[in-house]
Parts: C-alpha cells; sequence; structure tokens
C-alpha cells in the first residue's frame, strides 16, 4: 500500500499547533520522538522570545509617548525600539520555518488503494475451510491489528468494520457487541462485527451495523461466509433475538434482502476547478447566494462539538427523529478510526449549517449533515456540501460519500444534482421465525404520530429525551 501526504487546511494547522502531541496520538502518525521533541523546544524557545520582545516593545512604546509628553528626546527609545522591530520580524520568519517542518512532518498520509469493488491481494489466497476457526475478537492490540489489517485490504471494508467501532458503540450505547473473527492459523480470512440491541419498545435482535450505513460480513470466499452467518445466526438463536440485519454493499446469496435504499457517491476530479465546473451552472449559483449573504465556513475537531451538536440537535428534532447523545459525537472524534472531522457554517457569527466527516481509504463520507431551517433563505446547506467536496477532493480523496436515500426522495434528488450516482445497497436478514423483514426506521408509516409529537417538543427536551430512545433504534 502506497500513500500521500494529506494537504492540511488552515483551521487543521492551527489545531495542530496548538497541541502536536495530540494531534500524533489521535492521526496516528509515526514520528521520531527525538527529532518532534527538538523542534517543539525550539518552538516554545522561539515564541517565549516573542512575547518577550512583544511586552518590552509595548513597554518602549509607552516611554517615547511619556518622553514626547515631556519634552525630552525618544531617540535612544526609537532606537532600541528599531532593534525590537528586526528582533521581532527575524523570530517570525524562524517560526514560519519551523511550523512548515512540523506541518511537513505530522501531515497524516492518505491511504491510496483501491476503493473499487475488485479482489486485492488477500483474496487471491485460496482458504483451506476445514482450518478456519471461528472466534470472537480479543480485546488486545495484535488481534485488533490483525483484524483492522484485513479490513484494510478487503475491496468492501470500510471504516464501520474496524474494530475501533466496537468500543465507540459500546461506550456511547452500552450496547453488547460480538465481533467475530475467521482464522486458517494465524492469518484473518473473515470478520463480522455485531451489535445487541435490546428493550422493551423495539425487541431483541442484532445488526452489522447499527448507526451507520454499512457493515456485514468481510471473507475471503463465499464458504468463510457462510461459516460467519451461521455462527452469527447460531449467536442470535442461543440469546432469543428475533432477527439479524446486515448492512451490505454486495449482495449474499440465501438470505432475504432489503434493497429499497441506495448510497449516493460521486467520483471527485482532479482538481478544485474542475469539481467547480462540474457541479453545474444552477448549484454554483446557490453557492455564490451563501456568499453574498456573508457566509462563513470552519473546520476542524473537538472545538466545534459545541457548534456541530446545537444545529444536529435542532434539525433532528424538526425532522421528528429522536437525537444521538452528544457523547456519541464526542467518542467519535476522540478514537482513531479514519479521518474524522466537523464542518460549521456560520452567519454573523452563528452556527446555521454543519456535518461530520469520515475518511477512509480513498472514500470521504458526510454521515451526519444539518442545517437549522431558518438558514434555507441563505442558501446554507449548498454552502455547507461545497465545502464538503471541495475539502474532500483537496484532501486527496476520491470519491464523495453523500449518504444513503430511499429512490426519488427528496433527499435523492438534492444529491442528484450535484452529479452523485445511486450505488445499490443490501440489507440482508437472519429471521427467527420468517416472514418480512423488519422496518424499525422513521419511514415506517406506524411511527408517524410520534413523529408528529417529537417534532412540537422544545429542542432541550429531545435532547434530554431523544439518547435514550435512538440508542435502540438501528
Amino acid at each position: 500500500m502506497t500513500t500521500a501526504v494529506k494537504a492540511l487546511s488552515p483551521t487543521e494547522k492551527k489545531q495542530l499547533l496548538k497541541d502536536p502531541i495530540d494531534w500524533v496520538r489521535q492521526y496516528r502518525i509515526r514520528v521520531g520522538k527525538r527529532a518532534l521533541s527538538e523542534i517543539l523546544e525550539q518552538r516554545q524557545s522561539l515564541l517565549d522570545s516573542s512575547q518577550g520582545v512583544a511586552l518590552e516593545s509595548r513597554e518602549l512604546s509607552k516611554a517615547i509617548g511619556a518622553a514626547k509628553k515631556a519634552g525630552a528626546s525618544p531617540d535612544a527609545l526609537l532606537a532600541r525600539k528599531r532593534l525590537l522591530s528586526a528582533e521581532e520580524k527575524k523570530t517570525k520568519s524562524q517560526l514560519k520555518a519551523l511550523d512548515s517542518k512540523l506541518f511537513e512532518l505530522l501531515a497524516p498520509p492518505v491511504p491510496s488503494v483501491d476503493i473499487s469493488p475488485q479482489a486485492g491481494d488477500c483474496l487471491e489466497q485460496p482458504v483451506d475451510i476445514s482450518a478456519v476457526d471461528i472466534t470472537k475478537l480479543k480485546v488486545e492490540a495484535e488481534a485488533e491489528q490483525a483484524w483492522d489489517d484485513f479490513v484494510e485490504q478487503h475491496p468492501q471494508g470500510c471504516v464501520y468494520h474496524l474494530s475501533g467501532m466496537r468500543l465507540i458503540i459500546e461506550q456511547s450505547f452500552g450496547h453488547e457487541t460480538d465481533y467475530l473473527t475467521a482464522t486458517e492459523g494465524q492469518r484473518v480470512v473473515g470478520v463480522l462485527p455485531l451489535v445487541r440491541l435490546k428493550s422493551r419498545l423495539f425487541g431483541d435482535f442484532m445488526v452489522s451495523q447499527p448507526f451507520f450505513n454499512y457493515g456485514g460480513v468481510l471473507a475471503l470466499d463465499d464458504a468463510v461466509s457462510e461459516l460467519l452467518l451461521s455462527a452469527a445466526a447460531q449467536l442470535a438463536q442461543n440469546r432469543g433475538c428475533s432477527h439479524i440485519e446486515y448492512r451490505d454493499s454486495a449482495p449474499v446469496h440465501g438470505l432475504p434482502v432489503r434493497t429499497d435504499k441506495v448510497a449516493m457517491w460521486l467520483d471527485l476530479p482532479a482538481s478544485e476547478q474542475q469539481l467547480w465546473q462540474q457541479i453545474g451552472t444552477k448549484v454554483r449559483a446557490q453557492i455564490k447566494r451563501g456568499t453574498r449573504f456573508g457566509l462563513e465556513v470552519e473546520s476542524g475537531g473537538m472545538e466545534l462539538l459545541d457548534d456541530f451538536y446545537r444545529v444536529f440537535a435542532e434539525n433532528m428534532r424538526d425532522l421528528g427523529t429522536p437525537v444521538y447523545d452528544k457523547a456519541f459525537f464526542q467518542n467519535l472524534l476522540e478514537s482513531i478510526v479514519g479521518d474524522r472531522r466537523l464542518v460549521v457554517v456560520r452567519h454573523q457569527g452563528k452556527p446555521v449549517s454543519a456535518a461530520f466527516l469520515l475518511g477512509y481509504k480513498l472514500r470521504m463520507e458526510v454521515p451526519w449533515a444539518s442545517t437549522l431551517r431558518s438558514a434555507n433563505r441563505y442558501d446554507a446547506n449548498m454552502f455547507l456540501y461545497w465545502e464538503l467536496l471541495r475539502q474532500a477532493r483537496n484532501s486527496g480523496y476520491r470519491v464523495f460519500d453523500f449518504g444513503r436515500s430511499t429512490q426519488d426522495a427528496p433527499t435523492y434528488r438534492f444529491k442528484k444534482q450535484w452529479g452523485a450516482q445511486p450505488k445499490q445497497l443490501y440489507w440482508h436478514y437472519w429471521l427467527r421465525d420468517g416472514g418480512e423483514p423488519p422496518k424499525i426506521n422513521p419511514d415506517n408509516p406506524k411511527y408517524r404520530l410520534v413523529i408528529s409529537v417529537w417534532q412540537r417538543l422544545p429542542v432541550w427536551l429531545t435532547r434530554l429525551l431523544g439518547p435514550g430512545i435512538v440508542k435502540y433504534l438501528p
């Protein structure tokens, strides 16, 4: 696997300089501790010197003013101030050079791997099915790394398959998880993450993966896949679960399937200018309208969480959907799964539109985006999505994933206008008692009354009640 260095945005540079050690931990950057320590020590020394010069310069300015007022000659003071100005200019130049060195040293790599559904090297090695064992993933670094390496190589492997998602789900929702691993000796030949959702309101069932658009089984061949699915069915049967839902991006033979959802993917061009031309005149006009209204954008991490969540919670209330706890997004941001960032659009300083981005391999996805209804007149949503596309392209991603939609629904048409193309999703089911696949989601007509009531609640109350409900909605 080859890598390309990611270009840092001004916000990311600011975040890096604020806490370089946390940046290294967050992006798992391999860097020599000695080299990094030397640069940071030099930088701190220059910052201390700069602060000392700035303080003396301010005192000199006061003294010069006082001397002039008293009729005394300020020449000596002015000469000293000129020396300080030259010293300050030199220090700033040195700081700029060190910062550039830091940006180059700590820029996160962007993996250059093929995201197309073609067999990689891992699929070319045959599996002795008689030697395959199915076990639960151990909570240890070596086992988790082997799991993640398999996900990295598999063509359908996505960020939600990574082992780190298990801890995020357990911490955020308290759900029981079973990450099944198929091994042939020391080699991982298949993985299947499972999460159990059990409540009086919605029942007892398992999902791979809940809360996200993708999941399901990853295996080197159909025989390994069948072993994992059989083990999952036995596990669900023993626990009395009603069904298992697998959110696959490729068909699995022999299981009931729903195909009413598609993902919307946009191939990103080679340059930002090409992207601007590609989106068309109408879309460009709407983005420009946002610019004329003075919309401003900021991207970053934890420092934007409150702004993101404020917009997200209000929008979810307006849609009649219970909102996730803010801790869920905090846990995602603090994790090491994928490339995580927040983007916030402001109007007159107030956050009016926001999104959570997740990047992995060469695909950037926006699983959550929201815009206040009051900001629709500024075309804030269009302004936001242009920034998301621009950042994805400039960060080296080749595909932008707008998320899932129902064919010809309003969200589908919104994504289509950007040039996104539908990619079929396959939600397969194991059903203990047979029958039709369940529909535990807001699209189900039986939830219309509840949705209508929820839309009338104050936002503060939905933020209080929502997390306790939505944790059981897959």
